[in-house]
Parts: C-alpha cells; structure tokens; sequence
C-alpha cells in the first residue's frame, strides 16, 4: 500500500509545531532541514525534492509553499529578537492542516525536532550537508567528506573541525533516530 499524498503545507505546519516544541528558533532553514533529515534518513516521505544549495539541502518547493502556507494562514511569522530572521509558528488552520499527515509521520517529525533542539540554522546546515553527503553522494570517508563539504561551502573554507563534529552530530542524531524509530507494522 503506497502512502497518500498529504500537501506540502500539512509537513511545513507540522515541521513549525514540532521545532516550537523542542526550543528550536524555527526559521525557514531549520524547517527545510527538518524535513530534509526526515526523508534523508527514510523516516517521512515529506513530498518535497532537495537539491544541495547555498544553505545546504534546499528545496525550492518547500519555500514556495511556506510563503503559500504563510499567505493562506496555516504559519505564521513573527519578528521576536532584533537583528534575527523571522520565526514561524502554525496557526489552529496549520494544526488542522497537519492532522492530515499520519501520526508515524508526525512521529517522525516530532523525533527530529527533538534531536535539532535548539541549535542555530549554520550548525543544521552543515549537520544536513554532512548527511547529504553520505547519503546522497555516497561518500564516506571521514576525510574525504570532510574536503567535500568544504569544496562544496566555501564559506565554511577554515572550518574543518566544524565541519568534523557536525559529522559527528550527523551521525549521532542518525543513530539516535534510528534507535528511536517505532516498529513498522
């Protein structure tokens, strides 16, 4: 049985409420990894495509449709410390429209909201940059990936060590999702 198809605005919601929760600033970026993070380690199939971008794993779709979610009054945005991004939240329309999304789905986001917790938006790039490239391009040597996700960055040129734990955290939030995971039945 293949799983229905739920609109883009029931994951962005859901994303919002379940990054809220867990401390997280919630700004667009943390969304687009969240969702990235829940399909890149098969725990969602949020129906967005990724492509490695100038923030990391992006998707074109995803921002479209959060400025529609936005405009339609599923999310809302809001300004609450100066020289900051915005921070979004679902309205009671965004909740709704999340209930739409199955509750491992919901689950799912819920975990990965838990393990971003409250890290900022460069630590979540370079943490779904990290997996993007073990997933996705395959590589896996530690530094090998490591000079790709510099060649790849070039703002992150000096920062291997930065780039070295997110490594790390990669991989720990992987393992720690992975073990959390409920048992499909």
């Amino acid at each position: 049985m293949s799983p229905r198809k739920v609109r883009g605005d029931a994951w962005i919601a859901a994303a919002a409420e379940a990054l809220n929760r867990h401390g997280s600033w919630t700004g667009r970026i943390h969304i687009h990894k969240l969702l990235f993070v829940a399909k890149a380690l098969d725990l969602a199939k949020p129906p967005f495509e990724f492509v490695l971008y100038d923030y990391g794993p992006y998707s074109f779709e995803l921002d479209d449709q959060a400025i529609e979610s936005e405009m339609m009054g599923e999310i809302t945005r809001s300004y609450p410390r100066a020289g900051y991004g915005p921070r979004y939240a679902p309205t009671l329309r965004g909740r709704e429209a999340s209930a739409a999304l199955r509750q491992r789905d919901r689950d799912a986001i819920g975990r990965v909201a838990s393990q971003f917790g409250s890290r900022n938006s460069q630590e979540l790039e370079l943490i779904a940059t990290c997996l993007w490239m073990e997933r996705r391009e395959r590589v896996t040597d530690d530094d090998a990936l490591v000079a790709r996700v510099m060649a790849a960055k070039p703002k992150y040129k000096e920062e291997g060590p930065a780039i070295r734990k997110a490594l790390n955290d990669a991989r720990e939030i992987a393992a720690a999702l992975k073990s959390s995971e409920p048992v499909r039945g």
